[in-house]
């Protein structure tokens, strides 16, 4: 409106002046209404050139603030983007269609011991089996899917090309460390064929004693007795190993909870103990328990396999002398140290008698019907209570087991 009004005054000053020098001609009004035009247009400029001064400044600061909200935005999401890769649990590393790595996480560096950022993928040929595999997918601009082995780790690679328009604008890799699962495909391998061997020798003996009774019927009664006692051994032999197999099958369970009771450590080692008591006297050994009464979170089943297995394992493993068993308060730890006077364990073998079906003496395990499962079990027990399993011994003279547990507040 104000700019209609504008025009419509300089119209009549325009149309005074013109009737103006029509009719009178005065040079003194005349110069006058021309020097008052100008005035006119003058300050008409300056307006309009103030505005559109108002109007840039104006459009420039909200471009401003655009650029700086996109800039903000373009950062927090870089921000996000490295902050999830960072903790993505895998390596992450991006080429871009020249070959140049633009990105790589913290993983995938300390994966192969290596800064890629910036890197032409090019120069990565001393890591020869990624470099091929970041080449192929570079090269075929496709999706590609393998696993590699470096410096005793396996990973497991794959990558996407990045496209844009129908055009390659490179390829992102993973990277997923999977030497724990090989590891556990591998261990589970052998620990297969170690079941299958441990259950053979007891299926032989079973089936070779039945044999023949069924064939020989003229044995005596004495002979039959024997087999018929030899049976029964591998029998409970195999029975004791499925027991212990179904036990770690339990504990190796992700789901896997201890099921924690507060238990007088005291009046758990003496239950165990009465168990314990024909075996102890038969064989000839002496006992003493000297434990200080404690109240602590375990779980009493779990607690009382393990100093059930460590205390027949001193009986087994002992001909003569005596078991000492004593537990006391270290700090914030409860110790329990299980000691014998057997034969003892060469210190090679400390940390491979907790592996599973290892023996320390071949022949008297089996003779005692043990499963080699016991102190595996025992070790895997402790540890989820968050203790410790450790053992001293010299051969000849005796081990002693020292099982460590926390107590809590």
């Amino acid at each position: 409106m104000k700019e209609n009004r504008d025009y419509i005054l300089m119209a009549m000053i325009y149309l005074i002046v013109i009737l103006h020098i029509a009719l009178w001609n005065n040079p003194i009004v005349t110069s006058i209404l021309v020097l008052g035009l100008l005035i006119m247009h003058t300050t008409r400029y300056q307006n309009i050139r103030r505005t559109l001064q108002e109007e840039r400044d104006i459009t420039l600061s909200r471009l401003q603030n655009r650029l700086k909200k996109t800039e903000k935005r373009q950062t927090e999401l870089s921000e996000r983007f490295d902050s999830l890769s960072q903790s993505f649990g895998s390596g992450l590393l991006l080429v871009d269609e020249d070959g140049i790595i633009q990105y790589s996480n913290y993983d995938m560096n300390d994966y192969f011991h290596l800064d890629f950022n910036g890197q032409d993928y090019q120069a990565l040929q001393s890591i020869t089996d990624l470099y091929q595999f970041i080449n192929e997918a570079y090269l075929l601009e496709a999706s590609l899917h393998r696993q590699i082995i470096y410096h005793g780790r396996s990973f497991d690679l794959i990558s996407t090309p990045l496209m844009e328009q129908d055009l390659f604008k490179g390829a992102l890799i993973l990277a997923h460390d999977i030497t724990q699962i090989k590891n556990a495909q591998e261990y589970q391998k052998r620990f297969t064929a170690d079941v299958s061997h441990e259950l053979r020798t007891p299926l032989s003996a079973i089936t070779g004693f039945s044999e023949i009774l069924k064939r020989d019927g003229d044995l005596s009664h004495d002979e039959r007795q024997e087999f018929t006692e030899l049976i029964y051994k591998e029998a409970k032999r195999m029975e004791v190993l499925l027991k212990d197999l179904s036990d770690i099958a339990k504990l190796d369970r992700i789901d896997f909870e201890l099921e924690r009771q507060a238990i007088n450590i005291q009046d758990l080692v003496h239950e165990c103990l009465a168990v314990l008591q024909t075996s102890i006297r038969e064989s000839g050994l002496s006992l003493t328990t000297n434990m200080v009464p404690t109240i602590l979170s375990i779980d009493p089943l779990r607690m009382s396999q393990v100093i059930t297995n460590i205390v027949k394992n001193a009986i087994n493993y002992t001909d003569e002398g005596q078991i000492d068993i004593k537990g006391y308060v270290d700090h914030n730890r409860y110790k329990i140290e299980i000691s014998d006077t057997g034969i003892g364990i060469k210190e090679d073998d400390f940390d491979k008698i907790f592996k599973r079906f290892y023996r320390v003496d071949k022949a008297r395990s089996r003779d005692t019907g043990g499963s080699g499962l016991g102190l595996s079990i025992s070790k895997n027990v402790v540890l989820r209570h968050g203790g410790s399993i450790t053992v001293q011994s010299t051969p000849g003279t005796g081990s002693t087991f020292t099982i460590t547990l926390p107590i809590e507040e």
